[in-house]
């Protein structure tokens, strides 16, 4: 039994002077969601988080623009499989006169392009989260002078 018990020590003592010299590995910090992304809007929907920002920052009236965005999964939730954007202003009962095209850039970022208020007012900014079978929609209102 002596002699088990002195392999066993002999074999940690062992292995804790292999240890010496190499450093702990440290936790990463976890980003927030649209970390990088200065001067950016945060919007959310049940299941993800969208963080955009318009190119450029101001939104001009009767000119076409872009959004920037990043879209992350709340904690439980997938990432998404594909977003969509548009724009509407509610008070009016119509949208934009433009589509705007949507490209994935990876790591949960997308730009938007080909978007355009046509007029001033309150606008309401809404992306379209494809997820698995899931869709859902979150919203953003919006005043553009």
């Amino acid at each position: 039994m002596r002699a088990a018990q002195l392999r066993l020590r002999l074999s940690l003592a062992a292995f804790a002077a292999s240890l010496i010299g190499t450093a702990p590995v440290a936790a990463q910090p976890v980003p927030a969601c649209g970390a990088g992304l200065a001067s950016a809007q945060r919007t959310e929907s049940a299941r993800h988080v969208i963080v955009w920002r318009a190119d450029p920052q101001r939104i001009p009236v009767g000119r076409h623009f872009a959004l920037d965005l990043i879209a992350c999964p709340k904690p439980g939730a997938s990432a998404i499989d594909g977003l969509g954007v548009d724009a509407r202003m509610p008070a009016h009962g119509h949208g934009m006169n433009y589509k705007p095209s949507v490209k994935a850039l990876g790591e949960n970022r997308y730009r938007a392009e080909g978007l355009m208020f046509h007029m001033p007012g309150q606008w309401e900014l809404a992306f379209e989260l494809r997820s698995g079978e899931q869709n859902e929609r979150a919203l953003q209102a919006l005043t553009v002078r």
